[in-house]
């Protein structure tokens, strides 16, 4: 039931991204009032392993959480709910020392130590790969605990949970153990729709049927925005809110970037619009009122965030992360990679390309699947391939691979953008949120070679803003997420194409799709050689 929010109501929402946890104070109505942040370490202790340390983690949580609340007048009392969203990571209990390499218990989600599992899991045919594009992505949670039992005995052996980040940090928070139905219908061999939705089938071929033994897998999990409890005393000493206070049922950082830039009237529009949340890396949401298995696309996932609604989600494993790698490794780079760094970058190649127009590093493209292909082709294992390098080490070089990265970066998404339409979807506008935005180069190719509207939300934090849309459910102040949704959006603001450029980037994404279409002949080739020698595309550390 709704119920007409206190003048001074506000919502906390919790981001727990990939190297940090930002708190925001929200208005009933979606106003920013305050954001805090505090970062945590990510660890590589072996080749293809991403992993963290779950109480750095909530250190950085209760810290971002405090300062948010100092921020404004009397804010802990005021707060009507919390939620939380965070990476697609796994969050590990054992018992005794921590079970992960570096003495560590949560698995990120770009750990790709599970590349072989993937491969062995998409040669099953079990039928859950209709519904995760056709492959198995490494960087989902099954691969990655299969990985742990074969090459960790011990250390599985000694686990008592395994849960997605946004529930263990909703049960540090309430003391309650419950599972959110987002990440399970996302991340996990289970399916809403099915009358048994785990496959255990799946699990027992694999030899992992013990699985569902820890913690409360085996139990119903809970729809995001409804209730998960109530912060606990200890949590109140931790993070200064009122014993008590409503904390929802969470989501994945993704999904609440989407609820946070779709726009009001959305559910009239739900066919034609793309959610894209593009930073380190980038996730392309969109939702459908009818199951469609679409290749290489994640999903449909039913009820993962809309009640009766099936989710896609598609997306690139490296986006930012691929520019700042430019920036760290090229010689004519100015420096490491920093926001600073990003900005003088995209300034001056705008200059250039002011100047030149499109015959500026006409001969350098890219194929961007540095750390495999999301999208549209399903493949962890396939990396990049890269025309027009020389020899040349200068800054004008630097300037061309930044841009050449760049613009491979934007006609990738034109790809998934093309590849969803082929499928059911009518795609037209693109909402963008997400650090991309602070990119003007990345906002120039954005506009001018999706082949669709791109759309900017008014707001700083969409990914904040879309977690306290989850809020406001579970503390009554929105009937459900589409009344969130149309209560607390953003203006927008659309961004018209230049006809000259985006011509050009018609001809750019030809040249990009002759070029896939090689790269993936390639790796066909070097698949076929190394079988027979008996090597995989990735060994076990």
């Amino acid at each position: 039931m709704t119920t007409p929010p206190s003048p001074d109501a506000t919502l906390l929402a919790v981001d727990v991204g990939t190297l940090s946890a930002r708190a925001g104070l929200f208005g009933a109505d979606g106003t920013c009032l305050a954001t805090a942040t505090a970062p945590f370490t990510l660890l590589k202790p072996l080749e293809h392993h991403a992993v963290y340390r779950m109480d750095e983690i909530w250190a950085a949580t209760t810290a971002a959480i405090r300062a948010c609340l100092a921020a404004e007048p009397d804010a802990a009392r005021r707060v009507a709910a919390v939620a939380f969203d965070a990476t697609s990571s796994l969050a590990l209990r054992a018992d005794g020392e921590r079970p992960l390499d570096g003495d560590a218990d949560v698995v990120c989600w770009m750990d790709h130590r599970g590349e072989a599992e993937a491969e062995e899991i998409g040669a099953t045919g079990d039928r859950w790969l209709g519904y995760v594009g056709g492959s198995v992505s490494p960087e989902i949670n099954l691969p990655k605990l299969l990985w742990l039992k074969r090459h960790r005995p011990a250390a599985w052996a000694r686990l008592t949970a395994a849960r997605d980040l946004c529930d263990e940090l909703a049960l540090r928070l309430t003391g309650a153990d419950r599972h959110s139905l987002c990440g399970l219908a996302a991340k996990w061999p289970y399916l809403p729709n099915d009358p048994d939705p785990w496959r255990r089938d799946l699990l027992a071929h694999l030899g992992v049927a013990d699985l569902l033994r820890l913690g409360r897998l085996d139990e119903p999990p809970s729809p995001v925005g409804t209730l998960h409890g109530h912060v606990s005393p200890e949590a109140e000493a931790e993070t200064g809110l009122p014993v008590g206070t409503p904390v929802a049922v969470g989501l994945i950082d993704a999904e609440a970037g989407a609820l946070g830039v779709i726009g009001r009237g959305y559910a009239g529009a739900m066919n034609t619009v793309l959610a894209m949340i593009a930073g380190t890396s980038s996730s392309h949401m969109a939702w459908a009122a009818d199951e469609r298995q679409i290749s290489g696309v994640w999903g449909p996932f039913r009820d993962a965030v809309f009640p009766g609604f099936w989710m896609h989600e598609a997306g690139q494993s490296l986006s930012g992360a691929a520019l700042d790698a430019v920036l760290d490794h090229h010689p004519g780079s100015p420096g490491k990679a920093s926001g600073e760094h990003h900005r003088d970058t995209a300034a001056a190649i705008l200059s250039v390309l002011d100047a030149e127009g499109p015959a500026f590093a006409a001969r350098r493209h890219i194929v961007p699947d540095w750390l495999g292909n999301r999208a549209p082709l399903g493949d962890g294992s396939v990396r990049a391939l890269v025309t027009g390098l020389g020899e040349e080490t200068s800054r004008r070089a630097f300037l061309e691979h930044y841009y050449a990265t760049a613009r491979a970066l934007a006609l990738q998404a034109r790809h998934i953008v093309d590849h969803l339409n082929r499928h059911g979807y009518a795609i037209t506008r693109v909402t963008l949120a997400g650090g991309h935005i602070k990119n003007p180069l990345m906002m120039r190719l954005y506009r001018d070679a999706l082949g669709a509207e791109l759309v900017t939300s008014d707001t700083a934090e969409p990914v904040l803003l879309g977690t306290a849309m989850v809020a406001a459910v579970a503390g009554g102040l929105a009937p459900d997420l589409f009344g969130a949704v149309e209560r607390m959006a953003p203006r927008q603001t659309v961004h018209a194409a230049d006809p000259a450029w985006k011509a050009a980037h018609a001809r750019a994404y030809r040249t990009y799709l002759d070029l896939f279409e090689v790269r993936n002949r390639i790796e066909r080739d070097a698949r076929a050689l190394m079988a027979t020698t008996g090597q995989g595309m990735a060994g076990a550390a």
